[in-house]
């Protein structure tokens, strides 16, 4: 019996398994995420000190970039290859796992040596700690699996778990008088659990239990484009994160404290586009290989789409981030030299630009333009570092959201350069600046709103819904849901046993 994956023998499962549910499913998991995520950053914030608050900001910091250091975006184009070859499906994971278990070690150790230079014996301990999680990581090497089999319901479940820990846990040790860093040791045993639960969804999937190793694998067709891919990802990502490291370097544990309670809202919002392009890579792949003319209308559907949703939530958070911090943190960071309500403001802007930007990404990587990607990335980071360097040493921690919005309008240009020079076509026109109409109905009723942050947060949130669900019911976006689903139904394969075996 085949426990690879099972065929789509009839319309109901073509469904079920197609891109527009695994979409569906990782946005509901997603938003769950996000309401937890931000009622543990509002309870955290009011409980902890800005210095306690930053130490699990850093934690968590340090395990997105381990994460990113760990895949380096070799999940992305494991599951544009296996869609392409599904036979290569075993011998891809399994290197991944060696690279893992490789570049784990080496992680432990610097965050080891990191942890030797604390003085505080309990943030030390929980340093260690992690270092030990990042030596056992090889099942998140298994993601590609949910991926291409656009089975994410498990994945997304688990995600919720780890929500729910951190902030049944947060709440727990508040009753029993625990405080300080003591709360980061959540996000270690979070990390653990989903590591655990992982390895057992994927290799029930599977059927079998994948094996680390390089030898006898034939990865040359796959290293090649996956590194330059993984290093791309990864500078995108360290631009994105390395702010925590530069306001805690340069301005110390109360700032970072600070700079969290402004970015810990934003951050989630900021993957949310990502998830949404995950499971349309194996379908844009495959149509960049068979039709690009087909792959360019898909990509300026959802780059329009992209601008409209992410302009409302750069209206959404420009006007209202005062209100937000005044009804997030009950007037902690509203005022005053750790206020981060300019900080909120412009990671609002980043999150715009970040709609537009993992689109193009995504249709570059399906397009196979690793190579561009990494150059856009380094020269971001570059610009990125340069300017948290001059700029964190004469201004606050708000200096370190205009880099991350400024470095993000960079990586747009460029990437909307880099994809009209790989297909001669633009990704956005002048006629997509029709999807900007909700954004601006949305900031002008705002604006004259005047009652409380209460009211203003709640009918920002309803008329940002109901910008959404215009935005999403045009004919475009109708349009686009179809194509995709059509793609997936008529021509994704799906591994075998006996394929990945005979590989």
């Amino acid at each position: 019996m085949n426990g690879a994956a099972i065929p789509c023998s009839s319309a109901r499962e073509r469904i079920r398994r197609s891109p527009n549910v695994a979409q569906t499913i990782l946005l509901g998991s997603a938003v769950a995420q996000l309401g937890l995520a931000l009622l543990i950053t509002i309870y955290l914030a009011r409980t902890l000190s800005p210095a306690a608050f930053g130490f699990f900001a850093l934690i968590g910091t340090i395990f997105a970039l381990a994460r990113k250091f760990l895949d380096l975006g070799f999940s992305n184009v494991a599951a544009r290859d296996i869609a392409r070859e599904p036979g290569r499906e075993r011998p891809i994971l399994e290197s991944m796992m060696a690279y893992r278990r490789a570049v784990g070690v080496v992680l432990a150790i610097s965050l080891a040596v990191f942890a030797v230079l604390q003085k505080s014996t309990p943030e030390r301990s929980i340093l260690f700690a992690a270092a030990l999680v990042l030596l056992f990581t090889e099942p998140a090497a298994l993601d590609p699996v949910f991926q291409v089999r656009q089975a994410q319901g498990g994945p997304a479940l688990l995600n919720l778990f780890g929500g729910l820990l951190v902030l049944g846990g947060s709440v727990l040790f508040k009753r029993v008088g625990i405080a300080g860093a003591a709360f980061a040791w959540l996000l270690v045993l979070r990390e653990a659990i989903t590591l655990l639960f992982t390895k057992f969804l994927a290799e029930r999937l599977l059927g079998y239990r994948p094996l680390p190793g390089f030898r006898g694998r034939n990865l040359r067709a796959f290293m090649g484009p996956a590194l330059v891919f993984g290093l791309a990802s990864l500078v995108y990502t360290i631009y994105f994160h390395c702010d925590v490291f530069f306001v805690y370097a340069l301005r110390g544990r109360d700032e970072l404290g600070a700079y969290a309670a402004a970015f810990r809202p934003i951050n989630p919002l900021l993957l949310l586009p990502w998830l949404l392009m995950v499971p349309l890579i194996p379908v844009m792949s495959t149509t960049a290989a068979q039709d690009v003319n087909r792959l360019v209308r898909q990509v300026r559907d959802a780059c329009a789409l992209a601008l409209g949703i992410g302009s409302c939530g750069l209206v959404a958070g420009v006007v209202l981030a005062p209100d937000l911090v005044q009804l997030l943190y009950k007037g902690n960071y509203l005022r005053g030299p750790l206020s981060s309500v300019n900080a909120f403001a412009w990671l609002a802007i980043a999150l715009a630009e970040v709609c537009v930007t993992t689109v193009l990404t995504a249709a570059l990587l399906a397009a196979g333009k690793e190579k561009l990607l990494l150059a856009i990335g380094t020269g971001a980071l570059a610009v990125n570092a340069g300017m948290n360097l001059v700029l964190l040493r004469r201004f606050d921690f708000t200096a370190a959201a205009i880099t991350t919005a400024a470095t993000e309008c960079i990586f747009l240009i460029a990437a909307l350069i880099g994809f009209r020079t790989a297909t001669r076509c633009s990704a956005l026109r002048w006629i997509d600046l029709g999807y900007l109409t909700p954004a601006l109905a949305l900031g002008a009723i705002l604006s004259i709103i005047r009652y409380g942050p209460e009211v203003r947060v709640a009918c920002g949130l309803v008329l940002g819904l109901i910008a959404v669900a215009a935005l999403l019911s045009t004919p475009r976006a109708r349009r686009l849901r179809r194509e995709l689903a059509e793609a997936h139904a008529d021509g994704i394969p799906r591994p075998s046993i006996a394929e990945t075996a005979e590989a």
